[in-house]
């Protein structure tokens, strides 16, 4: 059943004009919930009538009573449209409606903006920088897109469907050059921005409604222990070689994470009641607690680099500098894997599970929030233990044949 609707027109005597005429302003009340706003026309108090007309057969009158024709007609035609999109009506949602105020305000950039400006000011005080910096780069992607595919500056959020979405995900595998789960991220951002408008309901839909966001399965590259060696063995002519490995063999062994090995400070080493040195630290991603046992690989990297000028206890170099040697390293130690600073976490993860250590102590020096996202690393390991006993399968079946043959 449709709501209630009533349009009132009525004067305004407080402030009225040097010529004595007054404001006509316009009640909407729908279902008991009201606006007023003032459609910028006047008229002679004396000939105003109470239920909302004006007297006489004057031209002032008539054009006056035209204009509110106009208005009424204008009004109804727009709750008609907007009632039969998203099946209910209010006030406010009319009256932008009527004054042009939905499609300047409601718009999926300036949706976007708000967002972006809520993020900013939180950098610092509960997000990073680099957090922000992932939202303005997925707005200047939407920006893009919405240029490439229909030639507009911006589009009004109502606009914004499954079909969009879907367009959208394909520009950024095509145009973008982006991967399966880059494109993910930037449409799990856009998801955000659809769903404060559904909740504010300056949208009645989700256009996201039974669109899959399912991340794949990424391959986690890791070391196994004669990588691990040969890496340790290795003798660096390059000190900038030597650094990168000995921050990598750290991370190998402790778990961090390239932002927090290298914001670790001496207040983050720790000594228990037993001797034992541990890292004791909040994770800058997740903000969650980890606790670290420092073996002697590590420690011995530490005491290496004790005293550097900037006060850090690591000779870090930026991340895509490190990737970039780590792949030289890899080369002058005969190791076939694709070497990142993430693979140096990976590493601890599923080497700390391979010693036999539970899933629920590693999950807590990774810092992780969730136990399932240690899962991954067990999962390599059932899938690799998989595989070589296949290998071993194999190779005792090609025995099996040569004695017989034999």
């Amino acid at each position: 059943m449709k709501s209630t609707y009533r349009v009132l027109f009525y004067i305004r005597k407080t402030r009225p004009n040097k010529d004595g005429s007054v404001t006509i302003a316009i009640r909407i009340t729908i279902d008991g919930e009201s606006i007023e706003f003032n459609p910028k026309l006047f008229v002679n108090p004396s000939i105003w009538n109470p239920i909302g007309r004006a007297e006489g057969r004057t031209k002032e009158a008539k054009e006056i009573n035209d204009a509110l024709d106009k208005i009424r007609s204008d009004l109804k035609s727009h709750y008609n449209e907007i009632y039969e999109r998203d099946g209910f009506v209010t006030p406010k949602r009319l009256r932008d409606a009527y004054l042009g105020l939905d499609i300047q305000k409601y718009t999926l950039l300036s949706m976007y903006d708000s967002l972006v400006e809520q993020k900013r000011n939180l950098v610092d005080k509960a997000i990073r920088s680099t957090t922000l910096s992932k939202y303005t780069a997925t707005r200047k992607r939407i920006e893009d897109f919405l240029f490439h595919q229909y030639s507009k500056k911006d589009m009004p959020l109502r606009e914004v469907n499954y079909q969009f979405i879907s367009d959208y995900e394909i520009y950024l595998k095509s145009a973008c050059n982006c991967g399966h789960n880059s494109s993910v991220k930037h449409l799990r951002y856009l998801k955000k921005v659809l769903t404060t408008a559904l909740k504010n309901k300056y949208i009645s839909t989700d256009p996201f409604d039974e669109y899959k966001l399912g991340y794949k399965p990424v391959k986690k590259e890791f070391l196994i222990e004669p990588e691990i060696k040969k890496l340790m063995n290795k003798k660096f002519n390059s000190n900038r070689l030597e650094e990168v490995r000995d921050v990598f063999l750290f991370q190998i062994f402790t778990g961090l994470a390239y932002i927090d090995a290298a914001n670790l400070k001496e207040d983050n080493i720790i000594e228990d009641g037993f001797g034992q040195k541990w890292i004791q630290l909040t994770r800058q991603k997740s903000s969650v607690q980890a606790n670290i046992p420092l073996l002697d690989v590590p420690l011995s990297i530490l005491k290496k680099y004790k005293g550097l000028n900037n006060g850090k206890l690591l000779p870090m170099h930026t991340n895509q500098k490190m990737n970039e040697y780590l792949k030289e390293i890899a080369a002058l130690c005969g190791i076939n894997k694709r070497l990142t600073t993430h693979c140096g976490r990976h590493s601890f993860g599923t080497i700390m599970l391979t010693k036999g250590v539970s899933i629920e102590s590693v999950s807590k020096m990774l810092g992780h929030t969730n136990i399932r996202t240690t899962q991954i690393y067990a999962r390599i390991i059932d899938q690799k233990l998989s595989s070589d006993m296949e290998n071993l399968a194999l190779k005792l079946n090609k025995r099996k044949d040569k004695e017989k043959i034999s």
